[in-house]
């Protein structure tokens, strides 16, 4: 066993196998044998790899037990009916050149992760099955995570336009017996699919909280891939790392005095008196009505919170289609913040530009109910087209009149186009707030005043904090 040395500073004890280039066959300290790259580790590691001399009867028999895996890279692309694998090592490749190999869209990119994700079309099938939403994630360092749903309780139902078409609901037949054939269909055929090379599965618990659940797992070269059923919700195939599966999805607590730092530095202060929060990960819901747990995933992602939308649709009791009972989730979201190390509290109300001003200013967002209504939507709109590049003292007037004509406006219907979003950012000179909604890129920075912010607002709002 050789001590190697990431340049991320991670560490790893594993028998070197073979080195071809700039490739390094391995095999960890807990049996798993996989190949990466020689450029992922540090000087003094990368010199050890190259100078390291094995008896060639020890190599050859490990190389020949380990290395020439009886299923290779090629057979699992051939089952999974897409080009997932390169080699036999998902990790120490670049998300974006995995996406591009798949051809999904990017979704979310900030200094620290990337996610992409692709919302497929009937035709598109991976292992055997339509997924309905296949995601991958990543960070500086590589791969982390595949996951993909195939038949679900939103997307199956879903009746509902993307971004602001959201509210403008179709029709659809909401059977739930149907939706309990189609997650048997899926499950049988991904089982089978996998069984076909990777043999039987075994079983095991998986996550915490409101999110544990039963899977069954497959490993091979390093990865596990954990098939999930939630009955009369979905059914997901997750690609994860031995390690992740082993430590049965439970991620370490990351510490306050860091995520603090990181947080602080994620504040930008722009020259026409902008305070925005930056690196908050983009969630696209999709055309179902999953704004509520897209948002907090969000929110939970961007605190160091493991959050997955699906999961947190199903803690809160979400309908077919969409439509999730926000305290219901509130409650499930306190115990998966709490767990993780931090705090989680409904605000009093609508909170002032002051309080807002407190929270953005260390770089924690505010989750926002409010009325997403058309009139308020057509003001967000035209407000941010207009005040790009426009001179400071006009545009203090401009919004000076629009905080007084608020004030004539019928005020929104309970339960009118009931919505979710982040806030995010304020101009205290302005008066004006910055939010941003889980509807994908287009939809990540848009501005209205205080004033218009609090008329459209429901009063309920929370913070996830340390």
């Amino acid at each position: 066993m050789q001590s190697l040395t990431s340049t991320s500073g991670a560490s790893i004890r594993a028998i070197i196998l073979k080195v071809e280039g700039e490739k390094v066959y391995m095999r960890r300290s807990d049996g798993v044998s996989f190949q990466v790259s020689i450029t992922i580790f540090d000087q003094a590691s990368r010199d050890k790899i190259i100078n390291y001399k094995g008896t060639e009867r020890d190599r050859d028999t490990l190389l020949e037990n380990d290395i020439g895996p009886k299923v290779s890279f090629e057979e699992i692309n051939i089952i999974l009916g897409n080009p997932l694998f390169a080699d036999y090592s998902l990790w120490d490749d670049y998300p974006s050149s995995v996406a591009s190999r798949l051809q999904w869209p990017r979704e979310s990119s900030t200094e620290n992760s990337q996610s992409f994700r692709l919302y497929a079309p009937s035709s598109y099938k991976f292992a055997a099955v339509r997924p309905y939403s296949a995601a991958l994630y990543g960070g500086g360092s590589g791969m982390t995570a595949v996951s993909l749903v195939f038949a679900n309780k939103g997307d199956c139902f879903a009746s509902t336009g993307v971004g602001e078409e959201h509210f403008k609901k179709g029709e659809v037949t909401k059977d739930p017996k149907v939706l309990e054939s189609w997650i048997e269909r899926d499950e049988d055929l991904i089982t089978e699919k996998m069984e076909s090379l990777l043999g039987k599965a075994r079983r095991q618990n998986y996550g915490q909280g409101s999110a544990k659940r039963k899977v069954s797992r497959w490993d091979w070269s390093g990865h596990s891939f954990l098939l999930s059923v939630a009955e009369g919700d979905f059914v997901s195939l997750a690609v994860e790392t031995i390690e992740r599966a082993n430590a049965r999805g439970k991620a370490k607590k990351v510490a306050d005095m860091h995520i603090r730092r990181v947080h602080r530095a994620n504040v930008e202060r722009r020259d026409n008196g902008d305070v925005v929060i930056g690196n908050i990960p983009m969630v696209d819901q999709g055309p179902k009505g999953y704004c509520v747990p897209a948002t907090f995933e969000r929110c939970m992602r961007y605190m160091k919170v493991p959050a997955d939308m699906y999961l947190l649709a199903m803690a809160g009791s979400t309908g077919l289609g969409g439509g999730t009972h926000t305290p219901i989730l509130v409650e499930s979201v306190q115990k998966e913040v709490w767990s993780a190390g931090r705090t989680f509290k409904p605000l009093n109300g609508h909170p002032s530009l002051k309080e807002l001003m407190r929270f953005i200013d260390s770089g924690i967002p505010v989750l926002w109910g409010l009325h997403s209504t058309d009139q308020f939507n057509q003001i967000a709109n035209e407000r941010t087209r207009s005040r790009m590049g426009m001179n400071m003292d006009a545009w203090k007037e401009v919004i000076k009149k629009a905080a007084k004509e608020i004030k004539d406006y019928p005020k929104p219907h309970v339960s009118e186009a009931r919505h979710i979003c982040i806030i995010h950012g304020y101009n205290k000179e302005t008066g004006e707030i910055a939010f941003t909604d889980s509807w994908g890129d287009r939809y990540k920075e848009r501005w209205v005043t205080a004033e218009e912010a609090t008329h459209f607002s429901q009063n309920n709002c929370w913070v996830i904090d340390y």
